[in-house]
């Protein structure tokens, strides 16, 4: 599979909410994507499959002074556990250290034990917790990676 991460814009709404449906039972409304596809301070990126141009995953974060929050993290289903959230990860991660960042802060349900897995091992760790935080009730864990550490 020939793959290409780009920056998402507002001409990939219906792909992104497609996405969000599939992936997530669409957890953001249309108005909250368009939002999220033409703010600037905010970094929504796609991994699109070279050959059909298809969405395959996306990420989005938010730039807040020296820190990023990634609002948004999936995958096509049909194409998890082959590298494609570590490929879009690895590129935010490369995009916040030149964005001088010095952290980058995630939620993930505190049941989620994929989702753990894999930011564990992307070099997230846990730094607290959200009592109650979705719709089920389930708490959330906040995560936090380190970027553009002074050695």
């Amino acid at each position: 599979m020939n793959l290409t991460i780009i920056q998402l814009g507002i001409m990939h709404l219906n792909d992104c909410m497609d996405l969000d449906q599939k992936s997530l039972n669409g957890i953001w409304t249309k108005s909250q994507w368009e939002l999220e596809l033409t703010d600037p301070k905010r970094i929504c990126l796609g991994v699109i499959e070279f050959e059909t141009k298809k969405l395959l995953g996306l990420c989005s974060a938010w730039l807040v002074i020296d820190e990023l929050q990634i609002t948004f993290i999936a995958v096509d289903p049909r194409k998890q556990r082959k590298g494609l959230g570590k490929f879009l990860l690895s590129n935010l991660i490369k995009r916040s250290k030149s964005l001088q960042t010095n952290h980058i802060h995630l939620e993930v349900k505190d049941n989620n034990e994929p989702a753990k897995a894999f930011y564990k091992y992307m070099g997230f760790k846990m730094v607290g917790n959200r009592s109650n935080f979705y719709k089920d009730g389930r708490d959330a864990l906040i995560l936090k990676k380190e970027t553009n550490i002074k050695s």
